[in-house]
């Protein structure tokens, strides 16, 4: 197996703070069975706020807890705000 080298992204992205208006819906927090369980008993499931990507149509997140991004052909994505602190740093 050969070694693996470091890279750097040289592309820079835009970013903020996800807060609420920040979102493109609200969806449930749990995974598909909890939804099933929580409607067949008539309790509301507890939704959480998410954005589409281009990965995953509902990426869930917490306002005030990720920051939002936005790539150089728009995409968006979210990074937890402990990761984003570490590994970026504004231009």
């Amino acid at each position: 197996m050969s070694e693996f080298i470091e890279y750097r992204k040289t592309a820079t992205v835009k970013a903020k703070l996800f807060v609420k208006g920040d979102e493109d819906g609200m969806i449930a927090k749990g995974d598909f069975g909890d939804v099933l369980t929580d409607v067949k008993y008539g309790i509301e499931p507890e939704k959480v706020p998410y954005i589409s990507t281009l990965e995953n149509q509902f990426h869930k997140g917490q306002f005030g807890q990720h920051y939002l991004c936005v790539g150089i052909n728009g995409e968006k994505w979210l990074v937890d705000k402990d990761i984003f602190e570490r590994t970026y740093e504004a231009v």
